[in-house]
């Protein structure tokens, strides 16, 4: 899991990242709060990963009431966010919220 002292150093974020931040009404501030307090991690593929908070965490947090709906892709190898997705109820998105 990703530590609150190491976001700082994680928020570098690829052009796609950052257009389809600014579409979606997320902020940098927003995805920092899913970096320090997510509780789940997946590997997805082509060395990147998933980071998201679970939504009984979300609640239980009570920062944000969309902290649970949107996730965070990571990528090890370029060391950047590749972007944020929201997640979706029903089979869409079944694929991101599953548990490891």
């Amino acid at each position: 899991m990703l530590i609150a002292d190491e976001v700082e150093v994680l928020m570098t974020h690829s052009e796609h990242s950052l257009r389809r931040s600014a579409q979606r009404g997320v902020t940098k501030g927003f995805i920092e709060a899913i970096l320090t307090h997510a509780d789940i991690e997946r590997p997805i593929g082509d060395n990147c990963r998933l980071v998201r908070v679970s939504r009984r965490w979300s609640h239980g947090l009570n920062i944000d009431d969309r902290l649970g709906r949107y996730a965070v892709i990571w990528s090890d190898d370029t060391a950047r966010i590749v972007t944020v997705l929201p997640l979706y109820d029903g089979a869409a998105g079944r694929r991101y919220r599953r548990h490891s």
